[in-house]
């Protein structure tokens, strides 16, 4: 199990020219469709440490819970986090019973594809438009990049909780 996530977001005009780039480098798609994403704090004392309880959904109807920690010096983004497969009702109602309260919430269409060690996801989230996330180590995310042809200047900083809510972390 991995308790670090390194990843770079980059923001894509077009996503039809990436989706063909992948499909020659290799890359296998996994997964693809609407992705429900709820973020739970009780009094912000999650948020007021920069942590985030994420319950995340998928069309297949699997759920995750994931913790993340705030974002650590790094060339890209770098942060703790701790993520296993839950059944989604009776997670929902444990935080509940904890005291967890949804602060936060948002649907976006996610494609998910592996593509050697790399998870590489091209997102569409409404009034943003269209994002490409590669999770990998810092030299295949520069790699990746560069073979995909994304630019310095089409990197993301923000987190799609940044973008929403203006949300600080």
């Amino acid at each position: 199990m991995k308790f670090f996530e390194i990843e770079q977001k980059y923001r894509l005009a077009d996503p039809k020219p990436v989706r063909a780039i992948l499909k020659k480098l290799g890359a296998k798609k996994i997964s693809s469709g609407a992705e429900s994403n709820e973020f739970f704090d009780k009094d912000h004392f999650l948020k007021k440490q920069k942590i985030a309880l994420r319950l995340r959904r998928s069309a297949g109807k699997k759920a995750t819970l994931t913790l993340k920690g705030p974002r650590l010096a790094s060339k890209f983004t770098k942060r703790m986090e701790i993520e296993t497969p839950v059944d989604y009702r009776a997670t929902k109602s444990l935080l509940r019973f904890l005291g967890f309260k949804v602060h936060r919430q948002y649907t976006k269409n996610r494609e998910s594809y592996k593509l050697g060690r790399a998870m590489v996801t091209v997102d569409y989230l409404e009034k943003f438009g269209w994002f490409l996330e590669i999770e990998a180590q810092p030299r295949e995310i520069a790699r990746l990049a560069k073979e995909i042809g994304l630019r310095q200047k089409d990197r993301e900083g923000k987190s799609y909780l940044q973008m929403l809510f203006n949300w600080k972390h």
